[in-house]
């Protein structure tokens, strides 16, 4: 599996590589023929000029983010090797080095053929730091849209049970009578193509600026919450079970349904330590859950870097995929027969129970 992961990586290299052809030959077909030029159209109906600029960098975004999207999007319906969030985010990332390092050609072509050899280091050295990174940072971006898209069905499960009403994905899914998820899938992608193109916009609209420092400042800053986003434990959690290979859950159906709608309740009323512990609970009893698995992690993605309590529970939990630490742990027996490590209980003063007083106790 892993030759077949490197090989397939090494082909989203090299499609991207030569997905910038399809790019150039179009620009070169709106110069011989500029009256479908778009950018062109408006730029001779609008006096501002920095206005025309923006939509000549839009539509250049929409241009090189579909052709980059739509790579990505034909080897997973292929190969089907996108198994979580950050997997969808590397591939986008792995495209981004292909597209970019062809587009460093021909552009470092021209500058040496027009500006000579003087000017090569400078541009060869700007375009193989930023506009590198900055294709990077857009398919970045794209690719963990791509990625909750593709996982939709779970995505809309949880959305069940923290009252998510997913209005847009409702309505268009009884307008075409096809179902909501499918739909939720469609615009969740539809989503991180708008925003790369806005950011390919954007970065093109400051290099317009002919200044470097706001270039570097929107690169560090779009480039650390990409970090952010691959840091998260949600992202880590492989979405994709085979059903061969899934553990039955020794819990009730109604059961196990009634403990995730209360769960749902605590995490968004930000009880998350809560929200921990009852997940903790649940996948010793259904251990491949995905929607317990995903609330555990969005819960510890929650809690905040300066609380102490919440400090623990992340070293407890260090950043994996769920199936992984359930094998090494349980040295590959079923995690509901192994056992699992307790979350610690936050100390509760004592309470004497009243008499003549019925309590309710919740046993998972």
């Amino acid at each position: 599996c892993s030759s077949q992961r490197r090989g397939v990586q090494i082909l989203i290299f090299m499609g991207s590589v030569f997905s910038v052809v399809p790019v150039f030959l179009l620009q070169y077909f709106l110069n011989l023929f500029p009256q479908l030029d778009i950018a062109k159209v408006f730029e001779s109906h609008i006096e501002n000029q920095n206005l025309n600029f923006i939509i000549l960098f839009i539509c250049v975004g929409i241009v090189e983010e579909i052709v980059k999207q739509l790579l990505i999007r034909v080897v997973d319906r292929k190969y089907l090797l996108i198994q979580t969030i950050n997997d969808s985010i590397r591939f986008g990332l792995i495209g981004a080095l292909g597209f970019s390092f062809a587009e460093n050609i021909f552009y470092i072509y021209n500058i040496y053929t027009q500006l000579g050899i003087q000017q090569l280091f400078v541009a060869y050295l700007f375009r193989s730091i930023f506009t590198s990174c900055a294709h990077m940072i857009f398919s970045g971006y794209f690719g963990y849209y791509y990625g909750i898209g593709k996982f939709s069905m779970n995505v809309v499960e949880q959305g069940k049970w923290t009252g998510r009403k997913m209005r847009l994905a409702v309505l268009f899914s009884r307008f075409f009578e096809t179902s909501k998820i499918k739909v939720h899938k469609e615009l969740t992608i539809l989503k991180g193509l708008f925003i790369a193109i806005f950011l390919h916009a954007s970065f093109n609209f400051l290099l317009q600026l002919n200044q470097i420092l706001p270039v570097v400042l929107y690169i560090a800053v779009m480039g650390y919450f990409l970090v952010k986003l691959l840091k998260r434990r949600a992202g880590k959690l492989i979405m994709v079970v085979d059903p061969t290979e899934q553990r039955t859950s020794t819990m009730a159906e109604k059961d196990e349904e009634v403990v995730i709608e209360l769960m749902g309740m605590w995490f968004n009323s930000k009880r998350y330590v809560d929200v921990i512990h009852i997940c903790q609970r649940l996948l010793e009893r259904d251990p491949d859950n995905k929607i317990v698995q995903m609330f555990k992690a969005q819960a510890i993605d929650k809690l905040k870097d300066d609380d102490a309590y919440g400090k623990v529970l992340k070293n407890l939990f260090p950043g994996g995929n769920e199936k992984e630490k359930s094998i090494k742990k349980t040295n590959g027996r079923p995690a509901a027969d192994a056992g699992t490590n307790r979350v610690p209980q936050p100390a509760q003063p004592e309470i004497k129970p009243k008499k003549q007083e019925n309590y309710f106790n919740l046993k998972i």
